[in-house]
């Protein structure tokens, strides 16, 4: 596959994964259509901190839009998804949705990064 395609392809899994971020995190603040999220927090006795995770998902998603904050981005959404995969755990919830887009977010960095082996040459 060219660079182009692999750049581009790392852009679209990590813009996914910030836009589903931010969506998250405006959506619980506003308390619209979150129903199953408040109850994940009730469950993980967490819901003391929704705005605190809500503003913390927010902030994760636009680092990652910012090609200059992109690496720090990915580093405190690497927290927060192994932060959501806890709460999961905690509850005997799937892990798979926070697994999955975090994986998705490593897979995208790892695309777009200039200095890895993939896109060094």
């Amino acid at each position: 596959m060219k660079d182009s395609h692999l750049l581009l392809t790392g852009r679209v899994l990590t813009g996914l994964v910030a836009v589903v971020l931010i969506l998250a995190g405006v959506l619980k603040l506003l308390n619209v259509g979150v129903e199953d999220m408040v109850e994940g927090l009730k469950k993980a006795n967490l819901v003391q901190h929704q705005t605190l995770i809500s503003v913390t998902a927010i902030v994760c998603g636009l680092l990652l839009l910012i090609p200059y904050t992109q690496r720090f981005g990915c580093w405190m959404a690497t927290s927060y998804w192994g932060g959501a995969i806890v709460a999961h755990l905690t509850y005997n919830d799937s892990v798979a949705m926070p697994a999955s887009f975090l994986g998705m977010l490593w897979v995208g960095v790892f695309l777009t990064d200039r200095s890895t082996p993939a896109q060094s040459e």
